[in-house]
């Protein structure tokens, strides 16, 4: 270090400087939203509730029967997405779903059908507010989603529903059953409720969806052997409705399992709509067993296109009066499907399939062009109504602890991962020793030393970058 120039005094001062300037850095970010005026499209009130303190980030957790209904309602509602494969190439536009006019009712089953590529999961996306711009995709929506016959803003459309993916990946293998709802409830319930009645919220959703025999067993993954799939489904879907969501979005809920888990899937699904909750599932081939439980359906044709809206008991006499008739032996789910899905195989077969599908969605644009969803809505919410659903994120100094905790507990259960880290240390370790052993003190040492310590520095940061995501 002499024979390079620095001075003594070069061990603390870059340390100092460094402290300095991440103090001005986040010092200066706290002020700025703390005192920035976020422009949020509705106006948020916040509504008297007896013995609990008046608190900005306040969430009223009731009962969902006593709380008002949300329906949605889509009026020539379509998506469409520009994609940019490469800089100086010409973006291409892509439509995802042609205008849609229905309507989504609470306390009743709302399910989307159609083939592979008809748009199902990207118009669940787009009610959720998961269609995310990127530097090569930039999503483009026209017409109008009302909630109430209200327009929502983002924040209220994020804190009014839930989203339920079509995996259980979300599940951490190595906690139970209860432990998953348990660090779920007070990671993501308001900071107004005591623990306790976070643990209760979490024991009553336990007993609500049938999860109280396998309560103490472990989720499990393919290495560790746990809950079966539908229990996973159950469970993915018991931390979504933690917070009493108004809305429950779910893709595909029954896909991959037997015909008995599905049906228990689609009757939890039902029972939870009756207590007064908007369910929207897709769903891409179910038994003719669950189709007298589907209250509404809108039905898509591949690239979006909408081909019947309404309700489940009005789809049959629908196709019917337009000469398809559904045989009674034959699941009507499959019969719809095949109905408005083009076939492949053959070029003459193709022409025909095609020309009957293009004539299904002329027929239905036709009927729709003629009726406004949203000019029939009744029940109008106000802005400021909605803007009361608004929910606040969970402060740093309530997750830090729980998200540290649920990480031992997984790593203390998860015998491989920790013998995967301490190997790969150990490992890493002998590796470093036998490449730097002959490093002397002379002068021809400085940059072999420095690039050890600029290894070393980096190794740091990385690690650092991984335990924050």
């Amino acid at each position: 270090m002499q024979s390079l120039g620095f001075p003594y005094t070069w061990t603390y001062q870059p340390f100092l400087v460094l402290v300095s300037f991440m103090l001005i850095f986040y010092g200066g970010a706290a002020l700025l939203f703390t005192y920035r005026e976020l422009e949020i499209g509705v106006v948020r009130t916040q509504k008297a509730q007896s013995g609990v303190a008046n608190r900005s980030d306040k969430v009223m957790i009731q009962a969902v029967g006593n709380a008002r209904a949300i329906e949605i309602t889509l009026d020539k509602y379509s998506l469409s997405v520009l994609k940019r494969m490469s800089l100086g190439t010409k973006p291409m536009i892509k439509t995802l779903l042609t205008p849609i006019s229905a309507k989504f009712e609470a306390g009743k089953l709302n399910v989307i059908i159609g083939p592979s590529g008809s748009g199902k999961t990207s118009l669940l996306n787009s009610l959720a507010n998961r269609t995310r711009d990127s530097f090569g995709s930039f999503y483009y929506k026209s017409g109008v989603m009302l909630y109430n016959g209200a327009a929502p803003s983002e924040d209220v459309v994020r804190s009014l529903s839930s989203y339920v993916c079509q995996d259980d990946n979300a599940l951490l293998p190595t906690l139970t059953v209860r432990e998953t709802l348990h660090f779920a409830a007070c990671l993501r319930l308001p900071t107004w409720m005591s623990k306790e009645d976070k643990i209760q919220r979490a024991e009553t959703v336990l007993q609500q969806l049938g999860l109280k025999d396998c309560s103490d067993t472990l989720v499990g993954s393919d290495l560790i052997k746990g809950i079966s799939g539908g229990e996973k489904r159950r469970v993915s879907v018991a931390t979504q409705i933690l917070t009493d969501p108004k809305i429950l979005l779910l893709d595909e809920p029954t896909s991959g399992l037997d015909s008995f888990t599905a049906s228990s899937i689609i009757e939890m699904l039902a029972s939870l709509a009756k207590e007064g909750r908007t369910i929207i599932l897709t769903i891409h081939q179910p038994g003719s067993n669950l189709f007298h439980r589907f209250d509404n359906m809108l039905l898509l044709a591949r690239g979006g296109f909408p081909v019947f809206s309404g309700k489940g008991v009005d789809m049959l006499p629908y196709f019917s009066g337009l000469g398809f008739q559904c045989s009674e032996n034959t699941n009507p789910t499959d019969f719809a499907l095949d109905l408005i899905t083009i076939n492949l195989q053959a070029t003459d077969k193709e022409a025909i399939s095609r020309e009957k599908v293009e004539g299904l969605i002329a027929e239905w644009q036709h009927r729709g062009s003629s009726t406004s969803f949203a000019a029939t809505t009744s029940d109008i919410s106000t802005p400021a109504e909605l803007g009361s659903f608004k929910r606040a994120m969970t402060p740093f100094w309530v997750s830090l602890p729980l998200l540290i905790k649920r990480s031992l507990l997984n790593f203390r259960r998860d015998g491989t991962v920790a013998t995967a880290r301490i190997s790969q240390v150990l490992g890493y370790g002998v590796i470093v020793s036998l490449f730097f052993a002959p490093l002397k003190k002379d002068y021809d040492s400085i940059q072999s030393r420095f690039g050890f310590i600029q290894e070393l520095v980096g190794k740091f940061d990385v690690q650092i970058s991984k335990n924050s995501c």
